[in-house]
Formats: structure tokens, sequence, C-alpha cells
């Protein structure tokens, strides 16, 4: 049986931090709903299907733009991504939004 992987700090600071912070989609659209944490995978990024993504590689969705949405990263990725931008776009964004925060000081 595999050893499961202890979490670096890190790496619990990184996914404690996009889960505080609210679903990107709905922030976009005006709302403001609790997230959970997306790993994106891309083959760009070096990980694919089976291949969970680096921690890096995290943005926030709610569970609708995650997983259960007609537009959604996993049932409906080219409407959401034509309405939110991509998700290396949104990781771009969301990482500005963390290190602005970082540098202000604010919470998150």
């Amino acid at each position: 049986m595999a050893k499961k992987k202890v979490k670096t700090k890190a790496e619990k600071e990184r996914l404690q931090t996009i889960a505080e912070m609210p679903c990107y989609a709905c922030f976009q659209d005006g709302v403001e709903t609790q997230s959970e944490v997306h790993h994106i995978r891309s083959l760009k990024l070096g990980s694919g299907i089976g291949l969970k993504s680096n921690f890096i590689y995290t943005i926030p969705l709610c569970p609708t733009h995650h997983r259960h949405g007609k537009v959604s990263v996993h049932l409906g990725k080219v409407e959401f991504e034509k309405k939110y931008g991509t998700q290396e776009e949104i990781l771009k964004k969301v990482n500005r939004e963390i290190e602005r925060c970082r540098e202000n000081q604010d919470i998150l």
C-alpha cells in the first residue's frame, strides 16, 4: 500500500488560502460564494488525467463552477473558459490577488 503524502507547510498554507477565497467565477458575476480547491490538470503544467497537479496550480471554485454546473471546469470547460478565461489565466489573476493582499497585509 502506498504511503500517504504528508503536506508541507507551504502546501497547507496555499490550500488554506485558496479555500478561504470566494469562487473566482461567482466573484466575476458579482456574487461571493464559498469555494473549494480546484487542482488544474494540464500537460503544460506537468500533469494530466490520473496525475494530481502541484499544489501551486490551484484556484478557488464553488462546487457549481468546479464540477456540477453546465458551465464548470469538469462538465462544461469550453463554456467556462469562454466566459471566465482559461484556468491558467485565472491562476495568474488569483496569484496576483494573493500577492497583493500579502503586500497590503490584507487578510487572506
